[in-house]
């Protein structure tokens, strides 16, 4: 179970750790434009994934009938596929208060391990007319939504956005802005790929979002060789050979392999003949775990991390 971090202390070291985890090539001296404000200052463009970051502390502010000060963190971001210009506009902005706060969208979140996470209630400001508060969670229905526990003991549901020690944050927060963008622009949702049995609610948060990444990765993967067909299963080989199903085992815990392992034989004793069960886990479970996974009754595919890119080997193999 995931829960706010309330203490201002803790919540400054986390936004401080989590500035000098993301990376990017500063420009300086860019004026950010958005509805009903302009702001002179240093961004940070994150080339590969697409966008700029700026933090920008919040001046304190009375919040509610109460009227109680509340300072917050600003996390500015933009969609740039290109070099940022001398003006820019922002796409979205994460206000990370410092206290437990549900009225505010940004959230700093822990785990029972005391793993920090980047999350977001799914409220959206600057949407389209007619877009509801709930049309973000509509919108990203596979994301990593997960349960919050509030001090007071409320519970509601949040997107884990990154984990604070994560090696591919900044790919995760890329992936965020850009589903923002299209949201706001009133895109339908991108389709589910399909492609992978869907698991139980075994992995961790951080589990979850490499998850999405590799399940990513796969799908370009298999897009490169041909391999879709019509848009109603979004995805079978084309021609007389059994169609793949895939099972993803994404950080190697053994309840996740067990589930991995055991929705492929159930998916393949229904299937039969039509179905080709292949198992995708990390090459650290392989060099681990090698003669195990060789003695089951499918095929395996590896895959390891080249950035924050899943790379895999073997895959073609396992298609044959």
């Amino acid at each position: 179970m995931l829960r706010p971090v309330g203490e201002p202390r803790r919540i400054d070291r986390a936004i401080r750790r989590l500035q000098g985890a993301l990376k990017g090539v500063a420009a300086r001296r860019v004026r950010l434009t958005w509805r009903g404000g302009e702001l002179l200052t240093t961004i940070h463009w994150a080339r590969d994934d697409s966008f700029w970051w700026a933090f920008e502390p919040r001046s304190a502010q009375p919040d509610g009938p109460s009227r109680s000060i509340v300072a917050r963190h600003a996390l500015l971001l933009g969609h740039a596929p290109n070099a940022p210009t001398k003006r820019e506009s922002i796409t979205c902005e994460i206000n990370l208060p410092r206290i437990a706060d549900r009225k505010v969208a940004g959230i700093i979140a822990v785990d029972e391990a005391g793993a920090l996470y980047l999350a977001h209630s799914g409220r959206m400001g600057g949407t389209r007319l007619g877009q509801r508060k709930a049309g973000f969670r509509e919108f990203l229905a596979d994301g990593v939504w997960r349960p919050l526990t509030w001090p007071d003991g409320e519970e509601t549901e949040a997107l884990i956005v990154a984990p604070l020690d994560s090696p591919r944050l900044t790919r995760l927060l890329g992936q965020f802005v850009d589903t923002v963008r299209h949201f706001k622009a009133g895109d339908p949702p991108s389709a589910r790929t399909g492609l992978c049995v869907e698991p139980a609610l075994v992995d961790s948060a951080s589990a979850a979002c490499d998850r999405r990444l590799v399940d990513g990765a796969l799908h370009e993967e298999l897009a490169k060789r041909g391999l879709f067909g019509g848009a109603d299963d979004l995805f079978s080989l084309r021609g007389e050979r059994p169609q793949p199903l895939f099972a993803l085992v994404a950080d190697g815990r053994p309840d996740e392999l067990a589930m991995a392992v055991g929705s492929l034989s159930l998916a393949s004793a229904r299937g039969g003949p039509d179905v080709r069960p292949i198992l995708v886990a990390p090459a650290a479970l392989f060099d681990r775990d090698d003669a195990a996974l060789q003695a089951l009754p499918f095929a395996c595919v590896r895959f390891r991390w080249r950035g924050a890119r899943a790379v895999f080997d073997g895959l073609d193999d396992a298609l044959e």
